[in-house]
């Protein structure tokens, strides 16, 4: 970036949880978001598609895009066997006891400005965010109760609070009964989660959203995730979740309004930008009513088998050894905690001989992934398919079925590499349409193949943003710091405020 801006600039980033690009293109199509349209047909704005990565999650991405390094976040949940400890996120996120390991030396995006609703804390001032405090940056600190304070004594913000919400909960619930009625699928748990998000976290965050504008702060990133919640709970082309894009686009209308009007004459640039996408899933034990973890208990006698997000499997007396399995959609991480590094391929097979091929023999079973002597190697049912470059015939014929071959064979290399990642590593399978979910979602992400590995960027066209090399969501971030440093005035050449 060449040119200094004007002063008085800063930018903010809405992530809208969940949305693919080929899902906003349908909802700009049919209408369901008309400001954004405008954006597009008349302020010069295009929605560029881009690879997010795998695993295909909200922790992986919203790491790379806030810090531009994701590495060692193998997943929604995972087992750390360094701690001994469940990470997860979400409430009664885990990860505060492990977070001074990571984003050692790394600037993030919203430096000195406000990151609201985020996993992480990355602002210097942050908004319902997680509760702990890295040590590396002891001067944040979580500003979530003043922000409901305001929001709770505003009686317009509170009139309209009250009137939206009351008429969310009437929706949702009418949705769900249908279902029920109709014999469609919906996940309980997540209809609960959509009506929490919807009626309270959206309206809290979009007016923390506003808030931060109003003080002027120059950096400003929210997450909104009702889209994500209600597509688990209903999927991600159901009426209802679709709905739910006219709720974010009236969000981002009165952000766009308020970037030139609010009280310190800031003039905000605004990005909207999504972390991953969506498909539709089968549940894994709908063939038979058996979990992964079922069947792992009854291939591993003597050990005890605990599902995160599942059941706990345990034989009579005491168990010689644990499996711990963590759940991130139609993603499966299977640990093995009573060694305290990953296992390679010949470890497993010798402590647990077949073990790989009755697994990868599931007929829910895409792939298994494990390490090896090179680049690790993917076991099917129909084979072994390594991973190593350049890639052979056969790995290439596989992977097509998900992605570009050579992009995804990259991807998963990396996610192999991870010491945080599991002993096995499941893919759902995948038939072109539909995902098989380890978890009780009625749309899921987490893994690879469709929409949920391409998400979108919606950004000016003046900026010339090429998002078509982007593998990774950790590639966004060079992007969003230059277009933050261009907003505020920092000269090419100058000493960069992100790494």
């Amino acid at each position: 970036m060449s040119a200094a801006a004007s002063p008085g600039k800063g930018l903010v980033v809405i992530h809208v949880d969940g949305l693919s690009h080929a899902r906003l293109q349908a909802a700009l199509e049919q209408g369901h978001m008309p400001f954004v349209s405008q954006l597009i047909e008349s302020d010069g704005y295009e929605a560029l598609p881009y690879r997010c990565g795998v695993p295909s999650t909200t922790p992986f991405a919203q790491a790379g895009i806030l810090f531009g390094d994701n590495s060692e976040i193998p997943s929604y949940r995972w087992w750390d066997k360094q701690a001994g400890l469940l990470v997860a996120f979400g409430s009664g996120s885990t990860f505060g006891h492990v977070a001074a390991r990571y984003f050692a030396g790394r600037v993030p995006l919203t430096v000195g400005g406000a990151c609201i609703a985020a996993l992480y804390r990355a602002g210097a001032t942050d908004r319902f965010g997680p509760t702990y405090t890295e040590r590396h940056r002891p001067d944040e600190h979580d500003a979530g109760g003043r922000t409901i304070a305001a929001f709770l004594l505003n009686p317009v913000v509170l009139y309209f609070w009250i009137r939206h919400g009351g008429f969310s909960l009437f929706r949702i619930a009418s949705e769900y009964l249908r279902a029920r009625f109709a014999r469609r699928r919906a996940a309980d748990v997540y209809v609960i989660a959509d009506i929490y998000h919807e009626v309270v976290v959206h309206h809290l965050t979009r007016f923390a959203l506003l808030q931060a504008m109003e003080e002027g702060l120059p950096t400003i990133y929210a997450c909104f995730y009702t889209y994500d919640e209600a597509a688990h709970a209903f999927g991600p082309t159901d009426p209802n979740t679709l709905r739910i894009l006219r709720h974010i686009d009236s969000t981002i209308r009165l952000a766009a309004r308020r970037r030139q009007s609010n009280r310190t004459g800031v003039d905000y640039e605004i990005v909207i930008l999504s972390d991953h996408g969506q498909v539709e899933t089968i549940p894994f034990a709908a063939a038979d009513g058996r979990s992964l973890g079922h069947h792992l208990s009854a291939w591993l006698p003597g050990y005890q088998v605990t599902e995160h997000r599942g059941q706990v499997f345990m034989q009579a007396g005491e168990p010689s050894g644990r499996v711990e399995v963590t759940y991130s959609g139609g993603l499966a991480h299977v640990y093995f905690t009573d060694v305290p590094k990953r296992l390679a391929r010949n470890d497993l097979e010798s402590m647990f001989p077949g073990l790989i091929s009755k697994v990868a023999a599931l007929d829910r079973i895409g792939a298994v992934m494990v390490r090896d002597q090179s680049d690790g190697v993917l076991v099917t049912a129909e084979g072994e398919f390594a991973l190593r470059l350049p890639l052979v015939a056969g790995t290439r014929a596989l992977l097509e079925r998900f992605d570009s071959p050579d992009v995804l064979a990259q991807q998963l290399r990396r996610l192999n590499s991870f010491e945080t990642s599991g002993d096995l590593i499941l893919f759902g399978a995948y038939d072109g349409l539909r995902q098989v979910n380890f978890e009780d979602q009625v749309g899921g992400h987490g893994s690879i193949g469709g929409d949920q590995l391409h998400p979108f960027l919606l950004g000016k066209k003046e900026w010339t943003l090429d998002t078509s090399t982007v593998t990774n969501a950790s590639d966004l971030y060079p992007m969003l710091v230059a277009i933050r440093d261009r907003a505020q005035g920092v000269r090419q050449g100058s000493k960069p405020t992100g790494r």
